[in-house]
């Protein structure tokens, strides 16, 4: 634990569940001068081989065609949602692989689109539910020419295991659009996150 938490670790933790993909502990614990032990559980990746790089990778794409801009989305069949996610397009990092590597390697097979333009990519590990799981991401944000060949008839290469719809939304209606079929998808809380700051941008400054 970091040298100052307010907490300390009792004994050490205990292993509840391990599957191939997801373990959970249960960690014992207190606050420094108390002796009231508490419980708290925990998911960790059995992927997880270095504690620097991030789990997975998260891509900020918008598409230029008919001199429109917009955002390309996926929805995603989740299972423990039951349902179908709005999302971003995404995926985990390979041992072998950067983060821009794996970003771009994700937009290609999960929408077909082909980017030769990186924006930016988010430093440090953005944790995704850092109540529940160390489970941690990076952003990139990339540009896609939709007027370029490779991107006239985009293919996707999903696994079998995948159910994903590409949806591509006009930047400017984004949060808008999200209210408007947050009925009938969950929309994933990163891409509303997004949305609503997209949009108070756009509001403060309207040639955005």
């Amino acid at each position: 634990m970091v040298k100052d938490s307010p907490f300390e670790i009792v004994g050490k933790p205990r292993e509840l569940f391990r599957g191939k993909w997801l373990y959970v502990k249960e960690i014992q614990f207190k606050r420094q001068n108390s002796d009231r032990i508490q419980e708290w559980e925990c998911a960790f990746r059995t992927t997880r081989v270095n504690h620097e790089k991030p789990d997975g990778v998260d891509v900020i794409a918008t598409l230029r065609k008919n001199n429109k801009r917009y955002f390309i989305l996926i929805k995603q069949y989740r299972f423990p949602m039951e349902g179908y996610c709005l999302e971003f397009p995404a995926g985990l990092v390979d041992p072998d692989e950067s983060v821009i590597e794996a970003g771009l390697r994700e937009l290609k097979e999960e929408t077909g689109y082909t980017s030769n333009t990186v924006v930016s990519c988010s430093s440090g590990n953005q944790p995704l539910d850092p109540g529940l799981s160390n489970d941690c991401v990076n952003f990139i944000t990339v540009e896609v020419d939709g007027d370029a060949e490779e991107n006239r008839n985009p293919k996707q290469k999903l696994e079998e295991g995948e159910a994903i719809n590409v949806e591509l939304v006009e930047c400017e209606k984004l949060l808008d659009h999200l209210n408007s079929v947050s009925g009938s998808v969950h929309i994933e809380a990163m891409l509303y996150s997004f949305a609503t700051g997209f949009h108070l941008g756009c509001s403060f400054n309207p040639t955005v």
